[in-house]
This record gives C-alpha cells, sequence and structure tokens, in this order.
C-alpha cells in the first residue's frame, strides 16, 4: 500500500472513531463504509493517474484531495474525492525508459480475447505511446483494477466502453513527398 494511502486510511480510522457517537453503531459503520469507498477508489485513480518512471515504478501522476462530510452532531455522513491529472501529457510522451499511465499496460495485458475483439485491441499490437511494454510490474494487475471499478459501482458494460480503444479518421499529412494530400 502506497504511504499516501496508508495515511489517508489512518486519518479516516482515527476520524471515524473520534467522530462516531460512542452510543451510535449505525454512525460507525457509515463511518465504516464511507472509507472502504474511498480506499476501493485507490486502484482506480493509481491505474489511471499512475506512471512508471525512473525514479519509482509506481509514481503519482495525480493529486487528490479527500473531503470529509459532516452532520451537526459532528458524524461522518459522506465525503468527496477529488483528483486532478498533474501530467497531462505523459499520454503521448514519455521520458526514454519511462512508461505511460498503468491502465493502458493493464488493458494489454489483462483483456480475454473477447474483451480485445469488443475493444478493437488486436494481440500483439503495438503502440507508439507505449513505451516499454515487455517490462512487468506489480500494478500491471487489471483484474484488480475492474474489481474496484465494480465495487465503486461502476457495471462490467461502463467499463467495457471505458477501456474501448475509440477509432479516429487518419490525420491529413503535409510536407511529405510520397505523394498528394489525403
Amino acid at each position: 500500500m502506497l504511504q499516501q494511502t496508508w495515511t489517508s486510511r489512518c486519518l479516516m480510522n482515527f476520524y471515524a472513531v473520534v467522530a462516531a457517537s460512542p452510543t451510535s453503531w449505525e454512525s460507525h459503520k457509515i463511518a465504516e463504509r464511507i472509507e472502504q469507498r474511498i480506499l476501493n477508489s485507490n486502484p482506480v485513480m493509481e491505474a489511471f493517474g499512475n506512471a512508471c518512471t525512473l525514479r519509482n515504478n509506481n509514481s503519482s501522476r495525480f493529486g487528490k484531495f479527500i473531503q470529509l462530510q459532516l452532520n451537526r452532531a459532528q458524524q461522518m455522513v459522506g465525503a468527496a474525492v477529488q483528483t486532478y491529472l498533474l501530467e497531462k501529457t505523459r499520454v503521448v510522451c514519455q521520458a526514454f525508459s519511462e512508461r505511460n499511465f498503468h491502465i493502458f499496460y493493464q488493458i494489454c495485458k489483462g483483456a480475454s480475447e473477447d474483451e480485445r475483439l469488443q475493444w478493437h485491441l488486436p494481440e500483439g499490437a503495438a503502440f507508439s505511446w507505449l513505451p516499454n511494454p515487455e517490462r512487468s510490474l506489480e500494478e500491471d494487475c487489471f483484474e484488480v483494477t475492474r474489481e474496484a471499478m465494480l465495487h465503486l459501482g461502476i457495471d462490467t458494460p461502463t467499463q467495457n466502453n471505458i477501456f474501448k480503444v475509440r477509432r479516429k479518421a487518419a490525420p491529413l499529412t503535409f510536407g511529405r513527398d510520397d505523394g498528394p494530400l489525403s
């Protein structure tokens, strides 16, 4: 577990215990459920927001702000997690020996044959925006990400829509000597 995740979990646990009324078992269970949903969001955020860099195999390329919501009795009744991508350019360009976001490798390594067909992802395809695919990392576990998405209420049809490779029309080429513009 990442240090950030561990710290978040400890703080939420502490606040859940301190904020819950000693006579209210229900408020304690609500706080535990909220904490679990936040923790379940971590594999998803890490898959879509972490990458292998020169210094760290699981480097966070996003920021996260967790807002715990309390009622008038100071009991935890909800939470909001706000994330923001710090390095959007990583999608199209990575430094030498670095990798793109984990989710792309997870999809390529973890998709079944049927999913590959459905998502327009040919077996063994090489993508210029996925450098160093031969490196295997612990973070390449697609099933963990998919399971976390289910726990967050992202059903399988919605996941399939997220993972589908969108086909785009070929771009116009300019300044090439091999024929007319397309």
